[in-house]
């Protein structure tokens, strides 16, 4: 044999080798995560936790009773591929219609959640707003602003209406997402129920400015109806919405307090609809929504790697030539962020949250995917949501739903006995306790005559009711929480 023979067996022998070596690592790797991930479902399912997509999504609700299959609304429907990567509308103009009932733009003067910073809305900004705006009925001159915003608003009166009787008759909802689709679900509905919802807030602050007190009452009942309509929504989207639904509805709200224009019947309407608001439940659900979301697309991705696509930006077919394994090495760690931080920065039945669990998230989280090759944390990085952002959301809006309870009973002490109370415990009734103390909230009776209500928020210290400035630049996590008729700014 050649020289020249030799080494083309000896190099023919060598790239054989190479290819059986890496076939015998990828086959290692391969079983080796797959191992992995199925001894961490096996240890953490004997602790009583449930990996699958189904266990969250919300129980069918007869059509009837659902005000998601309204007329208004049912247009809101997608037509989806077989494998659930691409869907298109039913009805693209009905679709089209419904996604965009009852618009109402608005810009930095007009926003309506302003009682946060202990500040009513300037209802002239609205009024102006109409008045440029084509598409609006006003008068030839500018009256009340109160007056010619409901003049405005009079252009939806029929689908408001129609929207406040559905409520009544269909008092369960459920949207129909496709869980299946994971993180590609289509959720058109959300705008649609924002919207809503600021059309019945502003509203509602209008009638109250006419001192229409029962109107003024059923925009924000029907407000809280829509704010509630998701709640059993396990996606961290829809409670974020959630949130700013809430938040709209509690202008009216405060306001009504703050002029002393709820009578003891509305404040006992509002404070029992309030007490039925958790979000700490909807926090609960939505992360492990977001886990079990990430675990179905893995799992598909496992057969197809299309459906990972838009998630790795193109680089589905480069991941998909990995081994199986490696995708449930990445499986397992992103579950270990979510049972071992996530799930535990806040407590529904403690009804606490944890920031210390936050930071440590936040720590872990850095450290993993700071590494030098962080290949099992891939999809840590790009899955796991900024967990103490939301929790800060979640924490202020109970806060918030909290306070004004307590705000109404207190207002009701006040009309009963012509003062309010010198402490909690004079209401005479169980009142939620402080989610960052377990103790309860701070209350405080001014010199003016009124108080101030406040928990200690994200930071877990007393500083003394200051509470969050209205300007960007200022840290959420500072300050207090607090509920106050005197402007924070």
């Amino acid at each position: 044999m050649s020289k020249l023979k030799k080494i083309g067996v000896y190099l023919g022998i060598f790239f054989v080798g190479m290819i059986g070596l890496i076939i015998l690592v990828y086959c290692a790797e391969d079983l080796r995560g797959r191992a992995a991930w199925k001894n961490f479902k096996k240890e953490w399912e004997a602790k009583g936790e449930v990996f699958d997509y189904k266990q969250i999504v919300p129980k069918e609700i007869p059509s009837e009773k659902n005000f998601a299959h309204i007329q208004l609304l049912k247009p809101l429907q997608h037509q989806w591929s077989e494998d659930l990567t691409e869907a298109t509308p039913v009805d693209q103009k009905s679709f089209d219609k419904a996604a965009n009932l009852l618009k109402l733009d608005s810009n930095l003067n007009t926003k309506i959640d302003n009682w946060k910073f202990g500040q009513s809305v300037d209802l002239k900004p609205w009024q102006k707003l109409f008045r440029e705006q084509e598409g609006w009925p006003h008068p030839e001159e500018a009256g009340e602003p109160a007056a010619d915003i409901l003049m405005a608003l009079g252009k939806h009166k029929a689908t408001m209406a129609e929207l406040t009787q559905a409520a009544k008759d269909r008092p369960l909802c459920r949207f129909d997402i496709k869980y299946e689709a994971h993180f590609a679900a289509l959720l058109p509905h959300l705008s649609p129920i924002r919207n809503f919802t600021k059309n019945y807030a502003l509203r509602s602050l209008a009638h109250l400015a006419n001192d229409d007190l029962e109107a003024a009452l059923a925009d924000v009942r029907m407000g809280l109806f829509l704010t509630e309509s998701i709640r059993e929504e396990p996606l961290l989207i829809s409670q974020l919405v959630r949130i700013a639904c809430l938040n709209m509805t509690l202008q009216p709200v405060w306001e009504g307090l703050k002029e002393k224009k709820w009578n003891t019947e509305q404040l006992t309407a509002i404070e029992k609809q309030l007490a039925a608001i958790d979000f700490f439940k909807g926090y609960e659900i939505s992360i492990i929504g977001e886990r079990e979301m990430a675990n179905l697309a893995i799992d598909q991705m496992a057969i197809n790697p299309k459906v990972f696509n838009e998630m790795v930006e193109g680089e589905a077919d480069k991941i998909g030539l990995a081994p199986e394994g490696w995708l449930r090495h990445n499986q397992k760690r992103l579950n270990e962020m979510h049972l071992k931080f996530s799930q535990r920065i806040v407590d529904p039945k403690a009804r606490r949250i944890h920031p210390d669990i936050a930071w440590a998230f936040n720590k872990e989280l850095d450290a993993r995917t700071k590494r030098k090759f962080p290949i099992y944390d891939m999809f840590s990085s790009m899955l796991l949501p900024a967990i103490d952002k939301v929790a800060i959301k979640i924490g202020s809006a109970q806060t918030a739903v909290d306070h004004a309870r307590i705000a109404c009973l207190t207002e009701a002490h006040h009309l009963e006995h012509k003062n309010y109370p010198t402490k909690l415990a004079d209401l005479k009734q169980a009142l939620p306790l402080d989610p960052y103390s377990g103790k309860p909230y701070i209350y405080k009776v001014d010199q003016e005559g009124r108080y101030q209500l406040y928990g200690i928020g994200w930071n877990q210290k007393d500083d003394g009711g200051g509470g969050m400035d209205i300007t960007p630049s200022i840290d959420p996590q500072d300050g207090d929480l607090v509920w106050s008729y005197s402007s924070l700014h």
